[in-house]
């Protein structure tokens, strides 16, 4: 089993019970082929980096789930014929992949040099 992460932009301009409709159908392609979703996360509302359909804002939800590889193939073919659905990415979360060298260790200060 693989570990996912998947970014949905979904129209903004919809209703609440449109956009939990929208995001049901995500979550139900997922659990459709094989998958497990650990963790659902809800950004809500924001600006878009350049206009989608005369869209300039939409509503960002990122989903960790687990599945065989063929899985993340499948769900995005589905996404693709979604008119709500503005933009979608998944990436394979790779567990051994070592922590960026910023991140993993803090800056030190320069030594200040006597004169």
């Amino acid at each position: 089993m693989n570990r996912y992460e998947m970014g949905v932009v979904i129209r903004a301009d919809l209703e609440d019970e449109a956009y939990r409709a929208e995001l049901d159908r995500v979550k139900g392609f997922i659990d459709r082929f094989g998958g497990s979703i650990e963790k659902v996360d809800d950004w809500g509302k924001r600006k878009l980096a350049y206009p989608i359909s005369k869209l300039t804002e939409g509503m960002y939800t990122f989903i960790t789930y687990t599945s065989e590889g063929n899985t993340p193939k499948e769900v995005e073919a589905r996404l693709r014929l979604q008119e709500n659905i503005l933009r979608f990415l998944t990436i394979r979360a790779d567990e051994s992949a070592p922590a960026p060298a910023a991140a993993a260790a803090p800056a030190t200060p320069a030594p200040e040099s006597a004169e």
